[in-house]
C-alpha cells in the first residue's frame, strides 16, 4: 500500500437492505451489466459474493487505474485539502450526502467494503462504492474492498474518432443550432469546456463513447446559445452571479450554478436525437 494513505481498518458488514440496493448497481445499472455480462446469473451469487468473499486493500497503483470511479482524479491532487474540496464538489454533483460520510470517516464509523471487479487481465472495475473510496483517499484513508474475479476481458466500446471526424461533428451541431463557435480539439481534465470570451469549444478526444463524446458538445451548445443572446459580457456577469449565489448559500459555484445544471439536462435530453443526425459522418 502507497505510504501516504493509512489502511481504514473500521469496516463492516452489509445489512440486506444494502445488499439489496447493490443488487441494483449491477442487474439494473446498463453501463456495467454491459461492461461485464454475465458475472452473476442471479441476486444469489451476487449476495453470496457480498456475504462471504474476504476483503483486501489495494496497492496505490492499482487504485489509480481503477474504472468507473474518480479515484485516479482525486489521487492526482497534490494535497489534502485540494482532494477533499475535489470530492465534495463530485459528491455535491452526485446528489450524494458528503457531510454524513465525511463525518463518519471522521468518527472512525464502520462502512462496508466497496465492491471490486478484476477481470483476466488484472484490470479492475468499481461496481459500487465510489463515495467512500474517495472520500477516503481524499483523508488520507485506504479503504479495504471485496474482490470478485472475472474470468474474461471486460467489454469496452473502445471510442475512436478521427480528430478531422470529431470536428466536423462538432461543427454540423453546430450549424443546427445556429452557432458559429470555433471548435478546438485538445487534451484537458474536463471532456469539453466553453470559453465565452472567444467563443470557442474545446473537446477532449478521450471520450468514453460515441453518445459521451455528442453530450459534451450538446453541454458546449448550450452555453453558446446563452452567449449568443447575452453577449460575451452578459454571459460573464448572468453566470458569475448565477453561480455566486450558490456560494452564498454555501453550495458550489459550479456545480450547482443552475446554468451548468440546465446545460447537463439539455445534453442528456438531446443525445439520442443527435446521435441519429450524426450518423452520416460515422459510415
Amino acid at each position: 500500500m502507497d505510504g501516504s494513505l493509512e489502511q481504514y481498518t473500521h469496516y463492516r458488514k452489509y445489512s440486506d437492505e444494502e445488499i439489496s440496493s447493490e443488487h441494483d448497481e449491477y442487474f439494473d445499472n446498463d453501463h456495467t451489466s454491459k461492461a461485464i455480462p454475465r458475472l452473476f446469473s442471479n441476486e444469489g451469487e451476487l449476495t453470496a459474493f457480498i456475504k462471504d468473499s474476504k476483503v483486501e486493500t489495494l496497492t496505490a497503483g492499482e487504485l489509480a487505474k481503477i474504472k468507473n470511479s474518480d479515484i485516479g482524479e482525486i489521487l492526482g491532487y497534490s494535497s489534502k485539502g485540494l482532494r477533499l474540496s475535489a470530492c465534495i464538489k463530485l459528491m455535491k454533483h452526485y446528489g450524494r450526502d458528503w457531510k454524513r460520510l465525511l463525518s463518519g470517516f471522521i468518527n472512525r464509523k464502520k462502512l462496508p467494503p466497496p465492491l471490486v471487479i478484476r477481470d483476466n487481465s488484472g484490470d479492475m472495475y468499481l461496481m459500487s462504492g465510489n463515495s467512500r473510496m474517495i472520500m477516503g483517499i481524499a483523508l488520507g484513508f485506504n479503504m479495504p474492498v471485496k474482490i470478485k474475479d472475472y474470468n474474461k476481458a471486460f467489454v469496452t466500446e473502445g471510442f475512436k474518432m478521427k480528430k478531422n471526424t470529431m470536428i466536423d461533428i462538432a461543427k454540423e451541431i453546430l450549424r443546427i443550432h445556429g452557432l458559429k463557435s470555433k471548435i478546438v480539439i485538445d487534451r484537458s481534465n474536463n471532456k469539453a469546456d466553453y470559453e465565452w470570451v472567444s467563443d470557442t469549444i474545446t473537446i477532449n478526444p478521450r471520450q468514453d463513447s460515441i453518445e459521451d463524446f455528442i453530450e459534451s458538445i450538446l453541454h458546449e451548445c448550450d452555453h453558446a446559445k446563452m452567449r449568443k443572446k447575452l453577449g460575451a459580457d452578459g454571459y460573464e456577469e448572468t453566470y458569475t452571479i448565477a453561480g455566486q449565489k450558490m456560494v452564498d448559500k454555501g453550495k458550489d459555484f459550479y456545480w450547482d450554478n443552475p446554468y451548468e445544471i440546465a446545460a447537463e439536462k439539455y445534453a442528456e435530453k438531446n443525445s439520442k436525437k443527435y446521435m441519429k443526425i450524426i450518423q452520416p459522418f460515422l459510415n
